[in-house]
């Protein structure tokens, strides 16, 4: 796992992030860990790009199936149990 150091956060925020850890009996480290995480999900758009982004690099093979292909296969399979 990374660190990361942040600075020059505002002090309501680090009283906000203390009280949440105190609340829920957590450190302040994985409360502001966790509000990095909810703050930083990516967009359709942008998981896109970076799937497309890996296919142009030859990082992603290309897939002759589509997804609605794929659906019925894992459909037929839960059938079969």
């Amino acid at each position: 796992m990374g660190n990361l150091l942040i600075r020059d956060v505002e002090d309501e925020l680090v009283q906000r992030l203390k009280l949440k850890a105190k609340i829920n009996k957590t450190s302040l480290q994985y409360e502001a860990s966790r509000a990095l995480g909810r703050g930083t999900s990516m967009t359709g758009a942008e998981r896109f790009a970076i799937l497309e982004n890996a296919r142009r690099n030859g990082q992603l093979p290309r897939a002759d199936i589509s997804g609605a292909e794929i659906v019925r296969a894992i459909r037929d399979d839960e059938e079969e149990l």
